[in-house]
Parts: structure tokens; C-alpha cells; sequence
């Protein structure tokens, strides 16, 4: 059967006749909880149940509500474990009036959300989320599903993905950018599941009303509907990430896709001396990565630009502070070969012999890694890891900041190598918009159209509904 998009927009025809609802998951099956507890704020909300929306019964005041599932089907209980409703295939919880929230922690309250799936920072936090919860029983565990308008799921992106406290500019920017990727994803990027995407950093960073501010309601309002169209007249998969590293990556050196409008920049005002390393390349590398020119560099992401001491303000409550710009981090014999058996698909490894890097992108981002190895069985061979995600992914069972790195290989006496020191710029893959080069942007007083036209190449900025 051929799959629906999304949105009915197809080849050009970009406007839109009214604001979309999304559906975000949450709660998903590969968090594996059988049940969560809840908190029903001062408003009335009813309770739904099947794909027919019967209600069965109306809540109001605060309430403390715990959701479970019990033989592939949903039960909805109160604190005191009274049946509310269920078992039942599906249990929905919506307000009875839809009068837009307008000020954080507004919503539903919901214990122990996972966020940072699979990353370094993975942690559980307490979300508040607007509009309606839908839960389904997802291979004997928990689905809980967000429904809401657009406008009023990126406010909880733009004070996810970064702080309710950056300039109102930066906003305007990042709410354009998740506006303009959303609406360029025609189909859901999780297509067995009961949603269109994911609250987390493998869809959009999506965290509910917690980190609200009155400046990102504003920013949201202030360039409402509005998104990048490229030259072919398409929206712009507006993909983006915490840190470029002072130059941004092509879209194909990552996925293997060329995108439009995502093509490699670098992350600087013209004429900086940041532009004689680009296309950033093997023999100038470790000048680009660990200069003395660096001190005063005028590269928007930066600490000269954003100083490492105030960046904890502006960033989203589950990144961890740290050296966004330039990192260094040592990875032992036993840690490689943890990592490389467990995440980089090498089952016989038993030795780490040596890493070598192969060709990059034009960020000096690796594109592709060999790993020679020894064999339990004693025998030498060679494996190359593909795609920069995967580099990241088969070196650090934490997941290692970006693919832009010097390997510096430290070996005993007799050759054997005992620890890899890597000496690497950026977080994240590095295309599009880079998180905290846009904030530096803003920072400088650049409106949001000149930081997204300077991330993203032949665009142009159109309101696609009112």
C-alpha cells in the first residue's frame, strides 16, 4: 500500500491552508516501562478510550493518575490504584478546552522521561507536556504519544534542543529550522511506530513547557509559519547541530544524501582566517584543530565568541557543559575493543592493532575509519566502519562528540598499541545550522534571516501559513 504524506504537499506547492498537529512519541517501546505516573494540572480533561474516542469519564482538579499496561493492553488507575478505565488498546487523556497554554510547566506532568536515547548524556527528567497523551501497549511496554499544534510543540524544541534564555534572534532561527525539517519530512521516521516522531535527538529534541520563557513564546509568534523553500521550490531539511567546529559539513559526507541548502560553510564572518582551512583536509588538520591562531579566532562557535563560562545558560537542561569547541578524550586497548565489539559490528575482535583514518568531509569530519585487528583466532584483519554516525558510535560506548578528530596511537616497547588520544573539534554530525555558531550570531546582533541564510545556502524564507 503507498504510504500518505504527512502533509499534502507535493512538488513545489509549499503553502499550507491552516497550522498542522503533530504527534510526537514520548514514552517509547525501547524505553521499556510497563507503566508511568502522571499529574493532571488545575483544568478539566477527559478520558478517551478506543480509536472511536469514547469518553468514559471527566477529571478535573490536580490528580495524581498512574498509566500501566496489563496483557498487551492500557489501564488507567489514581494513586490509590482505582481503575479509572481500561484495560483497553488505547487510553487518550485530552483537555477539554484547547485555549493555547502560554507560560511554562502548563500541561500534564509525567515522571522519568527518557532523553538523550543511546547518547553520553543519556538521563531521565520529569517532562510537563500541553495538549493530549495518548497510550498504547507497544510489545508489552508503554507508548505514550503527544498530540499538539506545531506552534506550540516548538516552543518545547527551541527550549529543548537549547535554553528558554538565548537571544530571541537565535530562537527565531532554531524555530525556523525545526519548523522548515519537520515539514520536509514527508513521512514518519518511525514508520511501525504510533507517531510521526520522536521527542528526542534521533527526530527533534522535543521536552514539553518545563523550560518555557516568555521570550521563546514571543520568538514562536514571531516568525509563526514561517520556514526555508529551496531553489526546486521543496521545504529545506533544515538539519542542525550542537557544534560545527568552525566549519559546517555536507550533507552527503554524513548521510550519504545530498540536501539542498545543506552544503559546507565556513562558520565565520567573511575574511576570517578560518577560511584557509577549508576544505578542512588531512595535512592541515592538526594547524586547524590545536592552532595558537585559534586564541583569537572570529569563529562564531567559539569560545572567543561564546566563552566557555557563560554557555551553561543557553544550553537545553539535559546537555552537560563542557568544551563544545575543541575536546580532547583517550580511548585504552579495553575500551576500544569493548566499543568496536559491542557498537562497531566486529564480533571477532580480539586486539586492537591500529586505526587509520581514510577520507573526510570538507569539515574534516571522517567519512570512512580501517581498524586492524587480531582475531581470537590469532589472524590479522582489516574492517572499515562507513559513515561518520557509525566512527562515533564504533569508538566510545559513550558516543563520542563528532567525526572531526586527530588520531594520536600510543604503543609499549614493543609496538603494541595501548591507548588511542584523540584531539577532535564540534559536537554532532555538523551539517546545517550549528547550534551554538547561530547563538554566537545572535550574540553579535545578527537577525535570524542572515544567521539561516548564512547556514543554509540557496534558500529563501517564505510564510507557508498564517
Amino acid at each position: 500500500m503507498k504510504r500518505q504524506p504527512l502533509f499534502p504537499v507535493v512538488d513545489g506547492n509549499w503553502r499550507m491552508k491552516r497550522e498542522p498537529r503533530v504527534r510526537v512519541g514520548v514514552v517509547l517501546a525501547e524505553d521499556d516501562k510497563p507503566e508511568v505516573e502522571i499529574t493532571l494540572p488545575e483544568r478539566e480533561y477527559e478520558v478517551l478510550v478506543g480509536a472511536e474516542a469514547q469518553r468514559v469519564a471527566t477529571l478535573s482538579g490536580k490528580k495524581a493518575l498512574r498509566v500501566r499496561t496489563a496483557a498487551a493492553q492500557v489501564l488507567l488507575e489514581d494513586a490509590g490504584g482505582e481503575r479509572i478505565c481500561g484495560p483497553a488498546d488505547l487510553v487518550a487523556i485530552a483537555p477539554v478546552s484547547e485555549t493555547p497554554p502560554r507560560f511554562p510547566a502548563q500541561g500534564i506532568r509525567v515522571r522519568g522521561v527518557v532523553a538523550g536515547r543511546g547518547f553520553h548524556w543519556q538521563k531521565e527528567i520529569d517532562q510537563t507536556l500541553t495538549g493530549a497523551l495518548e497510550f498504547r501497549a507497544g510489545r508489552g511496554r508503554l507508548v505514550m504519544v503527544n498530540h499538539l499544534p506545531l506552534e506550540e510543540y516548538l516552543i518545547g524544541v527551541i527550549t529543548g534542543e537549547m535554553s528558554g534564555q538565548c537571544p530571541a534572534e537565535f530562537m527565531k532561527a532554531q524555530a525556523v529550522a525545526a519548523r522548515s525539517w519537520l515539514l520536509a519530512t514527508p513521512y514518519p521516521t518511525h514508520p511501525e511506530a504510533p507517531f510521526d516522531w520522536c521527542n528526542d535527538d534521533h527526530c527533534q529534541r522535543y521536552q514539553g513547557s518545563e523550560g518555557w520563557s516568555e521570550q521563546a513564546v514571543q520568538a514562536i509568534s514571531d516568525c509563526r509559519g514561517e520556514a526555508l523553500i529551496t531553489e526546486s521550490g521543496r521545504y529545506c531539511d533544515a538539519r542542525y547541530s550542537k557544534s560545527c567546529g568552525g566549519i559546517s559539513e555536507d550533507s552527503d559526507s554524513v548521510w550519504g544524501t545530498p540536501l539542498e541548502g545543506l552544503r559546507s560553510v565556513v562558520d565565520a564572518p567573511k575574511g576570517s582566517k578560518a577560511e584557509q582551512f577549508f576544505p578542512a583536509n588531512e595535512s592541515d588538520l592538526e594547524e586547524y584543530l590545536t592552532g595558537s591562531w585559534l586564541k583569537s579566532t572570529d569563529i562564531y562557535c567559539s569560545p572567543v565568541v561564546v566563552p566557555e563560562e557563560t554557555i551553561g545558560r543557553y544550553l537545553g537542561r539535559v546537555d552537560e557543559k563542557g568544551t563544545y569547541f575543541r575536546w580532547r578524550k583517550t580511548l585504552t586497548q579495553e575500551a576500544l575493543q569493548q566499543s568496536l565489539v559491542e557498537r562497531g559490528g566486529i564480533e571477532d575482535l580480539a586486539e586492537v592493532i591500529d586505526l587509520r583514518p581514510g577520507s573526510r568531509g570538507r569539515s574534516g569530519r571522517l567519512e570512512r575509519l580501517e581498524v586492524e585487528y587480531r582475531t581470537r583466532a590469532g589472524a590479522k584483519k582489516t574492517h572499515w566502519v562507513e559513515r561518520e554516525y557509525n566512527i562515533r558510535a564504533a569508538l566510545s560506548m559513550q558516543f563520542l562528540y563528532s567525526g572531526a578528530f586527530l588520531l594520536d596511537c600510543n604503543r609499549d616497547g614493543a609496538g603494541k598499541l595501548l591507548n588511542v588520544a584523540l584531539r577532535g573539534g564540534g559536537w554532532g554530525h555538523g551539517a546545517g545550522l550549528c547550534q551554538i555558531g547561530a547563538l554566537g550570531m545572535a550574540l553579535q546582533e545578527h537577525s535570524y534571516q542572515e544567521i539561516l541564510l548564512h547556514y543554509y545556502q540557496g534558500v529563501r524564507l517564505e510564510q507557508v501559513y498564517s
